[in-house]
């Protein structure tokens, strides 16, 4: 099996279970607590910026990085919600609408940095030049359905009155998914950049290890 026909049925099941839970969850009486929808948008940007991470192949470390820094944050941020003080604003009901803001922009600024790590001469493993633009194509499409959906459960469930947090909150949204269709576009455009190791002569297997460190 292909690594292009890998990510597609990638992107077909989870495009297809994203949507399953959101109707479902539409059928439900019960709703998902405020808190249970922060952390899947949370863990869904991360598993997004992953999914890219498999496509180049390089920029494992700034996930790592982002996860350590939301973990020392969701640290701090725990523990002072369990002072005296910090128990006042999670009573706040705009808590819940700057935690989401938060996550939003900072994966605007990760997104960033992880388009601007790409360098010219950069090398591709595992597929060569025609395969690894096709599934840049597929990735586009296939981030703006999962955001537009996941988006319009937040906006359902939390950010549903017409004010600054919601507006805020689209923009941000709108800028990211910009973010990764405009560096796919241009990463589609001008794939002769990158080293593609398979398009070599004489290539060889590579080793897991050596893979993980590239």
């Amino acid at each position: 099996m292909s690594d292009l026909t890998i990510y597609v049925l990638v992107a077909i099941f989870a495009s297809a279970l994203v949507t399953f839970i959101y109707i479902r969850e539409n059928k439900k009486e019960e709703k998902d607590s405020e808190n249970d929808i922060i952390y899947s948008f949370l863990i869904t940007n991360f598993l997004i910026l992953e999914y890219y991470s498999d496509i180049y192949q390089n920029i494992g470390l700034i996930i790592i990085i982002s996860m350590f820094v939301y973990f020392v944050i969701w640290a701090i941020y725990k523990l002072y919600t369990d002072s005296l003080r910090g128990k006042k604003l999670l009573e706040n009901k705009n808590e819940p609408k700057w935690r989401i803001l938060f996550i939003s922009i900072s994966f605007i600024l990760i997104a960033s940095l992880s388009f601007l790590e790409l360098k010219d001469g950069d090398t591709i493993f595992g597929y060569n030049k025609s395969a690894f633009q096709k599934i840049l194509i597929i990735s586009i499409f296939f981030l703006t359905y999962i955001k537009i959906i996941l988006d319009m459960r937040i906006l359902k469930s939390i950010l549903f009155k017409r004010d600054i947090w919601k507006r805020a909150f689209i923009i941000s949204e709108i800028i990211l998914i910009l973010i990764f269709a405009l560096g796919s576009a241009y990463n589609i455009k001008n794939a002769s950049r990158f080293d593609f190791y398979v398009e070599r002569e004489n290539h060889q297997e590579i080793p897991g290890e050596e893979l993980w460190n590239h």
